[in-house]
């Protein structure tokens, strides 16, 4: 019993100390110029040996200032700030999965991308079975920097991490469609609707109609394109556009000639060679209707 009040104690005084050693810091750290404010967190070095072999705790305390006192600092410095705050508090506790979060979340105010990135690539070597730290990376390169390519890398780790889970599948699909793998995108999509449609639960309802609307979408801007394609090789062969799609076919610029999700063949313009969908977007799932 003693030691646990002692333990309580201990704890209490170090709060008090580090309230106290707080506004002694905020009040010098104003003195300082503002290029180097950023150091005003000590070196993770210097706070292993000040804890005493109590790195979670410091961890856990510098993390809840962070939170308080982050937006402090000039725009101009507070970056670098944030960064090597987070980078301190992850070399105290590595696997503390909220301070990655979190100091991405602060970071993207900012889009610095870089220095979110690099934090994330620091918590997936730190926790190699975790998939939410690259998901979280996935989703900022995907939804707010729109660098597809990124965005692939991380789905794809946590994918790899966390095999089977839809929601994965479904952020790679859209990835790969946003970056224009038409062909990639549709494996991905048509490999959902086959694993969630004979299910009969919410999630599968949604991830089986999505994966429906995105293969008839992709089927068509796969034919758009091969379409055009041939139209154009056809006329730079020849030196004029084909009177037909079928001609396509005859000339040898393609194998076969493609029909629509509903069957219809394509249209075709010969005085302008473009070539168009005569079925409108108007999917009715089974679901619900895009």
């Amino acid at each position: 019993m003693w030691k646990t009040l002692a333990g309580i104690c201990l704890i209490a005084v170090l709060m008090v100390g580090s309230a106290s050693l707080h506004q002694d810091l905020v009040a010098l750290h104003n003195t300082y110029p503002s290029e180097f404010r950023s150091y005003y967190v000590p070196s993770s070095a210097y706070l292993s040996v000040l804890s005493l072999g109590q790195q979670n705790f410091w961890a856990d305390l510098v993390f809840i200032w962070s939170i308080q006192y982050f937006d402090r600092y000039a725009q101009s410095v507070r970056d670098t700030y944030l960064f090597h705050t987070y980078d301190v508090i992850t070399d105290l506790n590595p696997h503390f999965y909220e301070a990655y979060i979190f100091g991405d979340l602060f970071l993207s105010l900012d889009k610095r991308w870089d220095l979110i990135y690099k934090l994330a690539d620091k918590g997936l070597e730190k926790n190699p079975k975790n998939w939410l730290i690259a998901w979280d990376a996935g989703t900022y390169a995907f939804f707010q920097q729109k660098d597809y390519a990124v965005a692939l890398k991380y789905f794809h780790i946590a994918e790899e991490r966390n095999p089977g889970d839809p929601r994965l599948k479904d952020f790679l699909a859209n990835a790969y469609k946003y970056r224009g793998d038409y062909e990639r995108s549709l494996l991905y999509w048509e490999n959902l609707k086959a694993t969630n449609e004979k299910s009969d639960t919410e999630q599968a309802h949604f991830f089986t109609f999505a994966a429906e609307k995105n293969i008839f979408d992709l089927t068509i801007k796969i034919d758009l394109r091969d379409l055009n394609a041939a139209v154009q090789a056809y006329q730079k062969a020849r030196g004029t556009l084909p009177p037909t799609l079928p001609a396509l076919v005859t000339a040898g610029f393609l194998k076969a000639l493609p029909v629509d999700p509903a069957g219809k063949p394509y249209l075709y313009d010969h005085a302008t060679g473009e070539v168009s969908c005569q079925t409108p977007f108007k999917f009715r799932g089974k679901y619900a209707q895009w």
